[in-house]
C-alpha cells in the first residue's frame, strides 16, 4: 500500500454501503488510505472539502469544473457509470492531467429498463394502475402489440445492442441509426441500419441511446419530432437533452406521440407541476434505470478494477473527451 496515497468517495450512495466492505474494501485499502462519505454534497465546497488532498476518486456524480481545478492532487477519477461526458468535462480533466475513467457494466440492465418502460408505454400500464387503485374499471383503453411493430434504435452502443434480442423475443423488426454503421453488425444482431430521417417515419417504437456531447444535443429536433410517425412511441434512457423536450410534450399533448417510457429529463428532480407529471400517456421513472443490486455490484466491482489499471499503469476504460 502507498503510505501516501489517498482514496475518496465522495458522493457515494446509502444502498453501496453493503457493498463497499469485505474484499472490495481490502483491495481499496491496499491501494491507500480510503474514505467514504454518504450523501451528494450540497455545496461545491462541501465536495472539495471531502476530496481534500486525494490521488484518487471514485464518483457517481461527478464534479464542475471549478472542483476539478480545485483538487490539486487527483490524478484519476473512476466514474460509476454510463454517460460519465454529462458529469465530469473530459477535455477539462485531461488538460489538468487528470484521467476519467469510466463503467459500462450496466448495459443489460438499462436495456431490460428499456424494454419495461417501452411495455408500459405500449399497455398504459401507468394510467391503468392509477385508475384501478381509485375504484376504476378501464377495460376499454386499448393497448398495442410490439410483435410486429418496427423499433427504431438511435445509436447502437452496448446499451443499443442489448436492447436487439429483447426487442426480437416479442416479435419486433429492428431498425437502427449510427454514426457508424457496418454490415459485420448488421449480419450478428439481425437488424437494419437507416438514416435518421428515415426511421423517424418508419418506426413504431423510437428508442434513445446516445451519450450526450456537443454533436448530439437537440439531435431530435421539433422538426424532426414532428416527422415521426403518428401515433409513434417515444422511450427515452439516454440523455433529455438529445431531443426537443418541449416539443415532445407538445406532441405527446395531442395524441400525434402516442406516448413516452421516460427515465432522464431536462430537469431533474422532476418539479411539482411539470408538463409531463400532468400526461395520462407517459409512464415517468427517476433517472433509475441502472439501479438493481446486480449492476451496483458490479459498478462498484468495475471502478476498482480500473483505479488498479490506473494505478498499476496500464489504465483501462478511459474516457477520451469527444
Amino acid at each position: 500500500m502507498s503510505s501516501t496515497r489517498h482514496i475518496v468517495y465522495p458522493d457515494a450512495e446509502e444502498n453501496l454501503s453493503k457493498l463497499i466492505t469485505g474484499e472490495r474494501l481490502a483491495r481499496l485499502e491496499a491501494m491507500g488510505r480510503f474514505a467514504i462519505y454518504y450523501g451528494r454534497p450540497s455545496r461545491p465546497e462541501e465536495l472539495i472539502e471531502r476530496i481534500g488532498d486525494a490521488s484518487a476518486v471514485v464518483s457517481g456524480w461527478g464534479m464542475s469544473n471549478d472542483v476539478l481545478r480545485a483538487t490539486k492532487n487527483v490524478q484519476i477519477i473512476s466514474f460509476t457509470g454510463f454517460g460519465v461526458g454529462t458529469f465530469i468535462d473530459v477535455e477539462e480533466a485531461a488538460r489538468l492531467g487528470i484521467t476519467v475513467t469510466h463503467t459500462l457494466s450496466t448495459a443489460e440492465t438499462i436495456a431490460e429498463h428499456t424494454m419495461a418502460l417501452m411495455l408500459a408505454a405500449a399497455r398504459n400500464i401507468t394510467r391503468l394502475d392509477r385508475e384501478t387503485r381509485t375504484g376504476g374499471w378501464n377495460t376499454e383503453l386499448p393497448g398495442f402489440d410490439l410483435r410486429g411493430k418496427t423499433l427504431g434504435l438511435i445509436g447502437f452502443g452496448r446499451i443499443a445492442q442489448q436492447v436487439v434480442p429483447l426487442a426480437q423475443a416479442f416479435g419486433m423488426r429492428v431498425i437502427a441509426w449510427t454514426r457508424n454503421p457496418d454490415a459485420e453488425r448488421v449480419t450478428r444482431f439481425g437488424i437494419e441500419f437507416t438514416d435518421i430521417d428515415n426511421m423517424l417515419t418508419e418506426s413504431d417504437v423510437l428508442s434513445l441511446h446516445l451519450p450526450f456531447t456537443p454533436e448530439t444535443e437537440g439531435l431530435l429536433t421539433a422538426e424532426r419530432l414532428r416527422n415521426t410517425k403518428p401515433g409513434v412511441v417515444i422511450v427515452n434512457t439516454a440523455r433529455a437533452r438529445i431531443l426537443d423536450e418541449s416539443a415532445m410534450i407538445e406532441l405527446l399533448a395531442s395524441g400525434h406521440i402516442a406516448a413516452a417510457g421516460l427515465d432522464v429529463f431536462s430537469e431533474e428532480p422532476l418539479p411539482p407541476g411539470h408538463p409531463l407529471t400532468t400526461l395520462d400517456n407517459v409512464a415517468l421513472t427517476p433517472h433509475c434505470g441502472y439501479n438493481t443490486p446486480e449492476a451496483n455490484a458490479a459498478l462498484i466491482d468495475i471502478a476498482i478494477d480500473n483505479l488498479e489499471a490506473f494505478f498499476d499503469g496500464n489504465p483501462t476504460n478511459v474516457a477520451t473527451p469527444s
